[in-house]
């Protein structure tokens, strides 16, 4: 397969550039083609402007918001995300409404949301009516593998939709703590917790900034007593060298703190009560939603013959394994 090369430092601009036009007015092809062009990002030397298959492969590359597919699965990257989900799942949903191919409704938990713990084929749904000796039918909807020829050792995988329903609703449940004064509880903790990390990030940046402003001071002290003659050019250098080697200590650390959003400690409970609500959710919705349901807490979604087998997002894979509930020395 030939790949393109992007010139290093652009890739940020031009993922950030595509998704952010998508979602204005700009969101067709050709004029995302050519609000690239304006903006001055060349595909390649011999070509340009940017094509649709490679706008396309753009939008949908879950790269950008941190995912990484090796082997059929999906792995959490640990570098910094080119675009954050929120930008990554409205660009999704222009693109899933323009494309009239996105599934058959009535086989709403098929088209490549669970994967074969087998083989790693996505499943597929399919409907058998039954006649009935009265002369009515009945309807069956089943999820099987969608390999058609499976080796020797592949079992036979073949779910009734009532089964991949309740096995779906009982793995989302698994988030839910075990009564309400556990859910009051760690809604309390987790309010704690961000107001002491918040403090104590409000009270290192201050310091990192107080030392920041002495250092100035101190490199201005220093330049006007070398320019007046009071200090020598080796001891200069060498007090100039320390002072500046500590100053991008202190900007590295005030970089690191980034600005303490107090929002942070908001969404945290948004999401644990989302977690908490999930199996309910579930039970309540449309496909549509119920597809964001399974994107949002999911990386995987493997079925075996018997098993449903996931690999959650976090935090809800702690949610799910409650660390923090196991007691240790046998208490």
């Amino acid at each position: 397969m030939r790949t393109t090369t992007f010139p290093p430092g652009t890739i940020w601009a031009l993922s950030s550039s595509s998704h952010t036009i998508w979602l204005s007015s700009w969101n067709t092809f050709q004029s995302l083609a050519d609000q690239l062009a304006r903006e001055g990002h060349v595909f390649r030397p011999s070509q340009p402007r940017f094509h649709r298959t490679a706008l396309s492969y753009i939008l949908n590359n879950r790269f950008y918001i941190g995912e990484l597919r090796r082997n059929g699965s999906v792995h959490e990257g640990r570098y910094q995300r080119l675009i954050d989900r929120t930008t990554f799942d409205a660009c999704q949903r222009i693109l899933n409404a323009k494309n009239r191919r996105t599934g058959n409704p009535e086989l709403a938990l098929s088209g490549g949301l669970f994967r074969c713990a087998c083989c790693g084929q996505s499943i597929t749904g399919e409907r058998i009516r039954r006649a009935l000796r009265s002369g009515g039918t009945n309807d069956h909807v089943y999820y099987r593998c969608a390999n058609n020829n499976p080796g020797a050792a592949h079992p036979r995988i073949r779910w009734r939709a009532d089964d991949l329903e309740c096995a779906v609703i009982d793995d989302l449940a698994r988030m839910r703590l075990p009564s309400q004064e556990f859910v009051d509880w760690f809604r309390v903790a987790l309010s704690a917790a961000f107001a002491d990390v918040g403090e104590h990030e409000r009270r290192q940046t201050a310091a990192f900034k107080k030392r920041r402003s002495e250092l100035v001071g101190m490199q201005d002290r220093l330049l006007n007593a070398y320019l007046a003659g009071t200090v020598d050019e080796a001891i200069y250098r060498a007090k100039a060298d320390e002072l500046q080697s500590e100053m991008r200590a202190t900007e590295d650390g005030l970089e690191r703190l980034g600005d303490c959003d107090p929002a942070r400690g908001a969404t945290a409970l948004a999401v644990f009560g989302f977690s908490q609500r999930a199996a309910d959710l579930w039970r309540g919705s449309n496909n549509a939603v119920r597809r964001e349901i399974l994107d949002s807490v999911y990386l995987n979604r493997m079925l075996s013959d018997v098993t449903l087998v996931t690999t959650k997002r976090k935090p809800f894979d702690v949610l799910a394994e409650r660390p923090f509930f196991k007691k240790s020395r046998g208490d």
